[in-house]
């Protein structure tokens, strides 16, 4: 395969999409950001190109002379995912990371959580519009970004109040990954295309539970409230909210208390039924020792 320097970008201004132009920019890549928007801030070197992502032809010519496409943007655009690869393959791009950078949604379980639904049809809709074409795509599958979650106050650690939400035993462990390490893992696949071409790749810095992270914290500074919540009836009453919100007609689910729920449950169901625990697939330059943790932790304590 040609080697990639050209590189386009969806959802540069996002949470994932603005460390990974950083990234790419500092790697030296050519970097386009296509948004809607033309005030849309980015760094200085990226090109951003006006254009909307439910336009087909838009799409395609900003596509053009590109090598490569980073999907970086959120469940509520992936519908949209069956034009932008048909805009991919007539602009001659060779090489689609996904939307991904969440929960193994690969996992033969995944769609029983209904919050998957967007990046799993999204899947489906780059394999079937991609056939006979010398396309080819990688999912980068990240679990939670502990180090954003933990300064935006979207993790079960509460930095401000000293709490730590245990949900169920608090033994279950989940895969984790910081938002550079994502953006690293970009610039990987995008170096070595072929090494990752046409399957899921499993990243994370570490796999911890609540438990062990709770005693890292208190090795650090004692003095945690430990708020403990069960689970046993936490996916039925989702999915009725989940449901409720459908029939409403809710359609930006993420944020939603159904959506929070049930992401919540399939990262501490006690038999990893749902891929939270995918340290057995991760590739081996991502594993960090654990000590490490407990370094940026003190760091993302104090900020």
């Amino acid at each position: 395969m040609v080697a990639v320097q050209k590189v386009v970008v969806l959802g540069a201004s996002g949470n994932i999409g603005l460390p990974v132009l950083k990234v790419l920019l500092a790697e030296g890549f050519e970097v386009t950001a296509v948004s809607r928007n033309p005030k849309t801030e980015v760094p200085i070197g990226v090109k951003l190109a006006v254009g909307d992502i439910s336009n087909e032809q838009e799409l395609e010519s900003h596509f053009r002379g590109q090598d490569a496409l980073v999907e970086a943007f959120g469940p509520s655009a992936a519908g949209s995912q069956g034009l932008i690869v048909r805009a991919s393959v007539k602009a001659g791009i060779k090489h689609i990371i996904t939307p991904e950078f969440a929960g193994d949604t690969f996992n033969t379980n995944a769609g029983e959580l209904m919050i998957y639904e967007p990046k799993i049809n999204a899947q489906k809709a780059l394999e079937e519009n991609s056939v006979g074409y010398d396309l080819k795509w990688t999912a980068i599958i990240t679990g939670p970004w502990y180090d954003w979650a933990i300064i935006n106050n979207f993790f079960w650690l509460d930095k401000k109040q000293r709490t730590m939400t245990v949900f169920g035993s608090g033994n279950q462990k989940y895969s984790m990954c910081k938002t550079q390490t994502i953006a690293r893992a970009v610039v990987d696949v995008l170096r070595r295309p072929q090494d990752f071409a046409n399957r899921p790749v499993y990243v994370a810095d570490y796999t911890v539970s609540t438990n062990e992270l709770l005693a890292i914290l208190e090795s650090i500074s004692p003095g945690w409230e430990v708020k403990r919540v069960n689970i046993d009836n936490f996916f039925q009453t989702a999915k009725e909210k989940w449901q409720a919100d459908r029939a409403a007609g809710v359609r930006e689910t993420l944020g939603t208390e159904a959506y929070m729920m049930l992401g919540t449950y399939g990262m501490f169901e006690e038999s990893n039924k749902y891929g939270a625990d995918f340290s057995d697939k991760v590739e081996p330059a991502y594993v960090n020792d654990i000590d490490q943790l407990k370094i940026e932790l003190k760091g993302l304590l104090s900020v």
